[in-house]
Formats: structure tokens, sequence, C-alpha cells
């Protein structure tokens, strides 16, 4: 990067944060005016970058006077040890918030020119959005749907999503709400399973039992369809799904179990900063909090081969979850940063 262009993203950065001095802003609009391409990077630097920054106000969360961007409507509280929440694709921010958000934003300069190209060309591109461990995410569609992706998820679509169809490919969990439109049903592709919906509320799982696929319908109706399906001679090849039910796809069989549920929330709360377990096993709640609060464990003896934990945790951190979870596991723990470890006491 040439002194002159790291002068001109120092100048965005003071520009877009309202810092920027009468001389810094006359050198920004000379430098827009000089290329056209100056003034395409600038613009869509600004859209992505100030409609983020309308989106959020800057807190002080406890007496650590720790700082964090939050949504305007509740998305998450964020710390080092409570998940995060973020909108479109941000990270937790420190008390240099500002400089991070910026920061983060110029590095993506360039596939976002390219993919402003690519539409001008004509030539769509895939858009991906990740939400990274210890962070949920909030995704703004272009048909006006709203996507809420958990920790470690992915959400791939195009560039021309909602021209003539409305498909998008999840790996690890989201729940949508689909903006009604009859005439483009909206596809959710997860592995061997394919999802359809006009428009409804229902919630995508692929970590449930780390293999199979969970799908809860909060409203509407999902028609589910398995993949593999035609390649297998009898074997079913779509299930309809109806609020208060869930399916269950397992990948062994390639069949989907179709129950009855009692209250989708639990199965939903977690887009609302609630970790909730349902008889899960030891692996589940390590896996879940691996993701839930960015960090990895490790641990000394071995936990009861009849693990079976049923509880929610409303947005705490993760030493009073660890605290709850080491009195029925009969446990201690230990936390050096990112690094968890669960001592087991013996029997």
């Amino acid at each position: 990067m040439t002194p002159k262009k790291a002068n001109i993203d120092r100048i965005i950065s003071r520009t877009l944060a309202g810092d920027a001095s009468n001389r810094e802003e006359k050198e920004l609009k000379d430098w827009i005016l000089e290329e056209d391409e100056h003034y395409l990077e600038f613009k869509i630097l600004q859209e992505s970058a100030l409609k983020g920054f309308k989106e959020r106000k800057l807190l002080n969360t406890d007496s650590t006077f720790e700082k964090v961007w939050e949504a305007e409507e509740p998305v998450k509280k964020g710390s080092h040890f409570k998940i995060g929440f973020s909108v479109f694709k941000t990270v937790a921010v420190s008390a240099a918030g500002l400089a991070l958000i910026l920061l983060s934003v110029f590095s993506y300069r360039q596939l976002v020119i390219n993919q402003e190209i690519a539409q001008i060309n004509g030539q769509p591109v895939m858009i991906e959005k990740f939400s990274p461990m210890g962070q949920i995410s909030k995704v703004f569609l272009p048909d006006g749907s709203l996507v809420w992706l958990n920790a470690d998820s992915k959400l791939q679509y195009s560039s021309n999503f909602g021209e003539k169809t409305r498909t998008v490919s999840l790996t690890g969990e989201a729940y949508f709400e689909v903006k009604q439109d009859q005439a483009k049903p909206f596809l959710v592709k997860s592995g061997n399973v394919a999802i359809t919906a006009t428009g409804t509320s229902f919630n995508v799982n692929t970590f449930y039992n780390n293999s199979d696929i969970e799908i809860v319908l909060d409203e509407g109706e999902l028609t589910i369809e398995n993949l593999f399906s035609s390649l297998i001679p009898g074997m079913p090849l779509k299930t309809t799904l109806l609020p208060g039910e869930k399916a269950i796809y397992s990948l062994r069989e390639s069949l989907f179990d179709v129950d009855d549920i009692q209250d989708s929330f639990d199965y939903t709360c977690w887009k609302d900063g609630v970790l909730s377990f349902r008889h899960a096993d030891f692996e589940t709640v390590v896996n879940s909090l691996e993701r839930w609060y960015g960090v990895e464990f490790t641990w000394d003896g071995e936990p009861d081969k009849g693990w079976n934990y049923t509880g929610a945790f409303n947005n705490e951190y993760l030493e009073s979850v660890l605290k709850s979870l080491g009195l029925d596991g009969q446990f201690s723990y230990e936390i050096n940063n990112n690094a968890v470890q669960l001592i087991f006491s013996d029997k």
C-alpha cells in the first residue's frame, strides 16, 4: 500500500467516524473525484460500514468498562466469556472498537469491489457470511428476509439472490424469518437436505447430535426434501413440517423422523442469548460451549458415561455455566485465556 493510499484509508476512517477535519474532508473529496474507481470504492465502504454504525451503539456493559458494539434491536451482549452478537459479519470490539471495525472493512475492500464489478458485468458471485466462534450474527438478505447465524456457522448465497430464485446454503445453525413471496419460494440447502418455504419462521441445526440435521418450525409450513431419495428406490422423497413439529434427518440412514414438540423456544432461544441443553451428553455440551464462548476444552479424568444434562443459561458468563455444570458433573475447572481445563473427581 502506498503512503498516499494509507493516508486516504486513515481519512476515510476519520470521516466515517465523524472526526475528519475540513482539510481532510477536502483531501478525500479530491481523491474521490480523481477516478471513477475511487468513487466506487468509497461508495461501497460508506454503504457497508456507515450502515453498520447507524445500527450499533457503543455501550459500557459492566464495571470493567468493557465496550462492545450492539445492535439497536437487542441482538446480543458481548464479552470475552459471553457470546457476542453482531449485525452482518462483525467481531466483538474492545475500547478501540471503531478502529477495528474500520480496519476489518478495509481488509475486505478488494473482495467487495470485485463483487460490485462482477455485478456490473452481469456475472453473479457467491457471497459468504460467517459467524465465528463466540458470536451470533444477524444477516439481512436482499429480499427482506432475516437470518440469525449461530456461532461457527456459515451462510452462502448468490449476488443475484432474489432476482429469479431465493436459495441459500447453510453450514452450522441458523434461524430464518422468511419474507413471503409465493412466486419465489425460499430454499435452504444443507448437506443432503433441501428445505422450501414461502413465508415462515424456522430453525435449522446441522450441529444436532454432532452429525444429523434438526429442523424446527415456528410458523407457517415447510417442505423438506431428501436430495438422495432419487438415488435409492423406495426412499421417501419429501415430508411436510407444520408448526409445533421438528424433523431430524439422519445422515447415516438418509431418513427423516418427524416429532411433535411442546415449545419451539427451547430450540430457538439461542438467538436471544439463551444457551439451552436438552438431555445432552458430555460431548454435546463441550462442543456447544466451545462454539458459544469461543474457547477450547481439555480434561483430566473421565466424565460419567451416563452424562445427561438439561438446563438453560441466559446470557451468562462461562464461569457461571461451568460452576453449575460442575455441581452436576462432579468436576472442577481452570480457565486460562481461551483454554478451559476440566478436572473430574475420582468416584
